[in-house]
């Protein structure tokens, strides 16, 4: 049914609840397509070797020498949701339609646009980060601190920095969260310490609480690194077209392109905790004469490499059908892949 919005009753349209983009401040610009045609983008990064103690005699002092290599990471975006509308002119002038048309396609953006935008950027980032906690007993607000101390704690014993960590928590368990009393609110910081949608700060991270239907089923919270990700938004186009045959008012149109990725460099940047709906156990592995089998599970796809790359990000990963035999000196690392839910990394080593 088509609504009149250029009638005097106009500015009666009872507006719904609206929320600005929680993610926005945490997203990743770093990068950006090569080719304005591309929808794709690949980053590689130079791998590290080990070292040893220096020797003061012989040929090889500086040890063996080991071939560097490098990782690919590659990353399409797949999002690009559309929308079209129009809004029907019985009566009123033009300059009352196009007013309109202009507000019904603020409100489209803001109640439908974002919030698509933050839901799936926070899917993507929790499903993408490299640590993992897996907690079958759900937080209660004794134990909620100390798991989002242990998470912090891995993130920094991975060296990640400190600084720029955001802890992105469902309504559920921030309520908890504030009961406990090393909680900070808005009150004990100062204003410039705060960015949008930050209402606290537990454990040096600023805190933000979001919907809890925002959040993948399972995941009590997660902690972000600022420059663990890259958040391309590759086009945003919207048209307000205010003569278009077969209609009596203007055709609101819109697409916005783009997509959410985990670097696999910064991969330890991200640390999701939750429950076995969101977070898949390590594969069961075993080796007999120097092949690794994998226990099937139901759903799940395994996914490994055996040339030292992550095979949550590598190009170079494969998906386990069968035993894989492995040769001096590889190491077999896999994980399990599932929609919604992020794998904890097995590993086994050539014997």
């Amino acid at each position: 049914m088509a609504f009149n919005y250029a009638t005097k009753y106009a500015t009666r349209i009872a507006e719904r609840f609206k929320k600005a983009s929680i993610t926005d401040a945490d997203c990743g610009h770093d990068y950006t397509f090569i080719d304005p045609n591309s929808k794709t983008i690949r980053i590689g990064s130079v791998n590290t070797v080990p070292e040893t103690e220096y020797n003061r005699s012989g040929s090889n002092r500086f040890g063996d020498v080991h071939d560097v290599g490098d990782t690919l990471q590659e990353m399409t975006c797949e999002c690009a949701p559309a929308f079209s509308f129009t809004i029907d002119a019985l009566d009123g002038t033009d300059q009352a339609i196009e007013k309109s048309a202009a507000k019904a396609l603020r409100r489209q953006l803001d109640e439908v646009t974002v919030p698509g935008m933050d839901k799936r950027r926070i899917k993507k980032w929790s499903m993408g980060g490299n640590i993992q906690i897996l907690e079958p007993t759900e937080p209660t607000k004794v134990t909620i601190g100390g798991l989002i101390i242990d998470a912090g704690a891995e993130m920094t014993d991975a060296l990640v920095p400190l600084e720029n960590r955001t802890l992105y928590i469902g309504t559920k368990y921030y309520k908890l969260l504030k009961q406990n009393p090393d909680w900070l609110g808005v009150e004990s910081l100062g204003k410039e310490a705060l960015t949008k949608g930050v209402v606290g700060e537990f454990d040096g991270n600023k805190v933000k609480p979001i919907p809890t239907r925002y959040m993948p089923a399972g995941v009590y919270f997660f902690i972000k690194y600022k420059g663990s990700t890259i958040d391309p938004v590759k086009l945003q186009k919207y048209d307000i077209l205010p003569k278009v045959q077969g209609y009596s008012g203007p055709v609101v149109q819109g697409v916005t392109y783009y997509d959410s990725f985990v670097l696999g460099t910064k991969g330890d940047g991200i640390a999701v905790c939750g429950n076995a709906t969101a977070i898949l156990a390590a594969p069961a592995m075993a080796i007999a004469s120097h092949a690794v089998t994998i226990t099937a599970v139901s759903g799940v796809v395994f996914k490994y490499t055996v040339d030292g790359t992550n095979p949550r990000y590598s190009t170079t990963a494969e998906t386990y059908t069968a035993p894989v035999t492995l040769t001096a000196g590889q190491t077999m690392r896999a994980i399990g892949t599932k929609d919604g839910c992020v794998g904890i990394e097995g590993t086994k080593a050539y014997e």
